[in-house]
């Protein structure tokens, strides 16, 4: 009942007319989209399911975007403009779905984009939620606070306690739903607008480690990014979980990290937020088109 009912509203709000009305609310202001994997056509759900968006979805997502907002790179968002809005599309993790199809459909667009690489999580690595999420497609909430509160998020810490507990557990994901390799990060940046940029090193929980590892983390991902890709990895970090914390703003800040990118939040002024805690529009696999558009209009909040 209230699926339905939200449905309804979401495809109210997203109509034409209100969205004129709605615009002068996001005008000047900036948007970080972000995005995790994604499914290629015909293909099977797997993994933690909200993660994941259709390439038939993003598609029609990005072409929706279009219509609304200058779609810029990250590095480039805070640049002085016209007056319209302006939107950046990020993906985290480096699925092989989104360095594959989600990157194929931006570049039939012309459409720039950050994607944010642990390095030490490459080549078909399965992340822990995905595969304690495999059977039901959810993760449970009691098992991911654990995982990133008392398990610091370190894949081989939940992954040692899973086994432990006898949680159930499958690593038989699809190729989309595993990490990318460097070869295909590397065809992918080819692109002209498709850029890398910090995930840390390994996918820890930056909020719950000490300040030495959390300057371990941030170091050893740019100077890999860096010796890897060269100009095209840009001194950006988008927080693993979206968890962040002041000590890791300074982390981030000695690192010579130029901007930091949380999970939560919408449309913003460049003054309106810290640059190391910038904000971003996350985008659920299970959002409707209307809702997509009601949220990037700034009709409703995420």
């Amino acid at each position: 009942m209230r699926s339905a009912l939200k449905q309804r509203v979401e495809r109210a709000l997203s109509w034409v007319p209100v969205g004129r009305m709605a615009r002068h609310r996001i005008r000047g202001k900036r948007l970080i989209l972000a995005y995790h994997g994604i499914v290629p056509e015909g293909a099977l759900p797997a993994g933690e399911r909200t993660l994941f968006v259709s390439q038939r979805d993003f598609a029609a997502q990005l072409d929706a975007i279009s219509g609304i907002a200058d779609i810029v790179a990250l590095d480039r968002l805070d640049e002085p403009g016209d007056g319209r809005p302006r939107v950046a599309i990020t993906f985290d993790d480096a699925y092989r779905g989104a360095v594959n199809e989600g990157v194929a459909e931006l570049v039939a667009r012309g459409l720039p984009a950050t994607i944010f690489v642990a390095p030490g999580r490459l080549n078909d690595h399965v992340f822990w939620w995905d595969a304690l999420s495999e059977a039901g497609g959810e993760l449970n909430e009691a098992v991911r606070n654990h995982a990133l509160n008392k398990l610091l998020g370190s894949d081989e810490r939940v992954r040692g306690w899973a086994a432990l507990i006898r949680l159930p557990s499958s690593d038989k994901l699809p190729a989309y739903a595993q990490s990318a390799t460097y070869a295909e990060l590397r065809t992918a940046i080819g692109f002209p607008g498709i850029t890398v940029g910090s995930h840390t090193w390994s996918h820890a929980n930056l909020a719950a480690l000490a300040a030495v590892d959390i300057a371990a983390e941030l170091e050893r991902s740019r100077d890999w990014l860096r010796g890897a890709f060269g100009e095209k990895a840009i001194p950006w970090i988008a927080y693993p979980y979206g968890l962040d914390s002041d000590q890791a703003h300074r982390a981030a800040a000695t690192a010579g990290y130029a901007g930091g990118l949380r999970i939560g939040g919408g449309w913003h002024r460049t003054t309106d937020a810290s640059p190391l805690a910038r904000p971003r529009l996350n985008v659920p696999g299970s959002l409707s088109l209307p809702g997509f558009r009601a949220r990037v209009m700034g009709v409703v909040r995420a």
